[in-house]
């Protein structure tokens, strides 16, 4: 599954070519953030925040945007971090966002896990990507490329993603 997520990261990002942890695309969605998490955040940031990870992966280089990036997990929180680096082991900085239960944090405009999709429509309305949304699985606020995907499951929100879409 994980080999299978990072083909399709390559995939996508290739399509747009190669950007920086914060690309032109996050235009759209600008400022977003979920709770006190935004993208681009220093690892020290993240830590005074939301305390050290339960574990951390392997500093993976993605060849679609030259940049080394390692999984951060913090289960108690069900969160999952993307953080980037230009460098093998370099300072990193935060490049996705997934959040699932138990997570509790909102985004910038006031969803959560558990909101209703009638109130995810009603947030981002204003930036819905129409073409890459399907009504009752996924809402995409921006663009796949830059954004918030909201995983649906029975009208409700069970997950929610910040960044590039690498999944």
């Amino acid at each position: 599954m994980k080999s299978l997520r990072h083909l399709l990261a390559l995939i996508i990002l290739s399509l747009v070519g190669s950007h920086s942890v914060l690309g032109a695309e996050d235009k759209l969605l600008e400022g977003e953030t979920l709770g006190k998490l935004a993208l681009g955040d220093k690892a020290e940031q993240l830590t005074k925040v939301i305390g050290k990870p339960s574990g951390k992966g392997k500093d993976e280089h993605w060849e679609a945007t030259g940049e080394w990036v390692q999984e951060w997990s913090f289960p108690a929180h069900g969160l999952k971090l993307n953080m980037a680096s230009e460098k093998k082991g370099g300072a990193k900085l935060l490049s996705s966002i997934t959040a699932t239960a138990p997570c509790k944090l909102a985004t910038s405009r006031g969803i959560t896990l558990g909101s209703t999709e009638a109130a995810v429509r009603k947030a981002y309305a204003d930036v819905q990507d129409k073409e890459q949304s399907v009504p009752g699985e996924t809402f995409v606020a921006g663009s796949i490329y830059g954004g918030a995907i909201f995983s649906l499951k029975d009208g409700k929100v069970v997950r929610i993603f910040i960044g590039a879409a690498a999944e």
